[in-house]
């Protein structure tokens, strides 16, 4: 008989799936944001032959927006990579143990680049400004840490469901 994942488990996953669309919804407009600077850094430059100062410092900050709302969202949806040989040598019961393992390792690594970015990525004794439009690196740290930190509760999650699937069939656990 097939256990059922509690209550407060569910609600969690539910809330951390609100989060992570918003951030989605962030990371969409940055997207969007992105391809306009772009469209129009290539007309200002091609077309009317006057680069337009500091695309580059937009682009970069947008694109790190981007980078932070698509790693949230792909560990969300399982969209990066895994490798299942483990599985496939020695089958589920040595996989439900590696599985609880490495996610626990995955929540300890998450939890310190969260937290390395809202700490230690911008310190007051350096300046951390853009090179030409010296728009200031510490809120997209502080938004990284943000999307590390939903990456690190999404991790923590399963690995919670996991635990507790232990002896069935783990919800979580990744496809072949």
């Amino acid at each position: 008989m097939a256990r059922q994942t509690p209550n407060a488990l569910l609600w969690a996953d539910r809330q951390l799936g609100r989060l992570t669309g918003l951030v989605a919804i962030v990371g969409a407009l940055a997207i969007t944001g992105l391809v306009g600077i772009t469209l129009v850094a290539v007309i200002w430059r091609y077309a009317l032959r006057d680069p337009i100062f500091g695309v580059s410092d937009l682009s970069m900050m947008t694109l790190i927006i981007v980078a932070g709302a698509s790693v949230c969202y792909g560990a969300r949806h399982g969209s990066h990579v895994s490798v299942n040989v483990i599985s496939m040598a020695f089958g589920r019961r040595l996989t439900r143990f590696t599985d609880a393992l490495m996610r626990l390792l995955a929540v300890i690594i998450l939890a310190l680049a969260a937290y390395a970015l809202a700490d230690k990525a911008c310190g007051a004794e350096r300046a951390c400004l853009t090179n030409n439009l010296f728009i200031e690196h510490r809120p997209f740290y502080y938004f990284l840490s943000f999307t590390m930190g939903l990456f690190t509760a999404h991790m923590l999650l399963t690995l919670l469901i996991g635990l507790w699937h232990l002896d069935g069939e783990d919800p979580n656990e990744i496809g072949d």
